[in-house]
């Protein structure tokens, strides 16, 4: 990893991707001009440990990331009462996992970010 970048983006949850994708976007290059560093082991942050209980029709406040539907990752109709069934613990770091390498932004794990200031 190259450690001098413009800008650190520190967690891949959903603000975290939805900047690395405008950055991207934008014509900033990952791991050159930027990088995504998340403390999490793998895509989905806190997402991997929520409760069983959490289903796609109880989650509120989940909004697609820019550029790629939520239902579409997952092959769930959102307005299907079948898509209750969905536990979030796994259908949220499942879009993440396919956002990030749909967008082919490499995200650095498990890094704890310890201190965060201007240069």
């Amino acid at each position: 990893m190259n450690s001098d970048v413009d800008v650190a983006v520190v967690g891949a949850g959903q603000a975290g991707l939805s900047a690395a994708y405008y950055l991207r976007r934008f014509g900033v290059e990952p791991e050159s001009g930027f990088v995504v560093l998340d403390h999490a082991p793998g895509p989905g942050g806190a997402w991997q440990f929520r409760w069983p209980s959490l289903t796609l029709s109880t989650v509120n406040g989940v909004h697609d990331l820019p550029g790629l539907g939520f239902a579409d990752t997952i092959g769930v109709d959102p307005n299907d009462p079948e898509a209750a069934l969905v536990h979030a613990a796994s259908a949220v770091p499942q879009y993440f996992a396919t956002y990030e390498k749909q967008f082919e932004l490499p995200v650095h794990r498990p890094v704890h970010t310890r201190v965060v200031c201007a240069r």
